[in-house]
């Protein structure tokens, strides 16, 4: 039988019940005081002269703050056909900001204080999960990514390290984002009996349905 879903910050995580369960990561997207204002003033200041470079203000803002964290990694593609040439390599993930959205946003700045009050306020209820995972004790794996996200958080490495679980990426992908723990937050559900392979079901099912951002099992 599945319980009720607790919600838990960063800071909360040492308080997840020790039982089986499933749980899902959220971030809350995030433009601070300073790239609100610093950007709007910009804007506001060379619109009239160079409307290109308020442009440029506008849309690196938006790319660097509200869409790079989000960005899937790279899939990696093979093509072939019969008798044909096969091809490998990398397939990017094209995430551009949308040019009707910077020229609303050059015409009126202003706007740009709604749209970071509302994304502040968009997860869960407008978000996909970064990660979907299941536990036999959910406070020691909860406890277990927040140990491993600091600890890549301190290392700063230029290249990806050997991750030896899904846990360790998904720590390592956070902390390559430089998305801050303070943005961080998750939901718990205990299921069942830890034996019974419910909570393993359940996750199976959740990661095909919601598709999380930062990889799915």
């Amino acid at each position: 039988m599945a319980s009720d879903i607790r919600k838990l910050l960063w800071a909360d995580l040492a308080t997840a019940p020790a039982s089986p369960g499933i749980y899902a990561w959220y971030c809350r997207p995030q433009i601070t005081d300073f790239d609100l204002k610093a950007t709007i003033k910009a804007i506001h200041d060379t619109r009239t002269e160079d409307r290109a470079k308020a442009e440029e203000t506008a849309r690196s803002m938006l790319d660097d703050r509200v869409f790079k964290p989000f960005r899937e990694e790279p899939y990696h593609a093979v093509i072939a056909g019969p008798l044909k040439a096969s091809y490998n390599g990398p397939l990017e993930h094209e995430f551009k900001v949308s040019e009707s959205l910077v020229t609303r946003v050059v015409d009126e700045p202003d706007r740009l204080n709604v749209i970071r009050d509302v994304l502040e306020r968009s997860a869960p209820m407008f978000a996909s999960p970064l990660y979907i995972g299941m536990s036999v004790n959910l406070r020691s794996r909860l406890g277990q990514h927040k140990r491993l996200i600091e600890r890549y958080r301190q290392m700063r490495l230029r290249e990806t390290p050997q991750l030896q679980s899904s846990d360790a990426g998904f720590a390592w992908q956070i902390a390559k984002r430089e998305i801050s723990p303070d943005r961080l937050f998750v939901f718990t559900c205990e299921i069942g009996d830890a034996d019974d392979g419910t909570a393993t079901d359940i996750e199976n099912i959740l990661n095909r349905l919601y598709y999380p951002i930062l990889g799915r099992n």
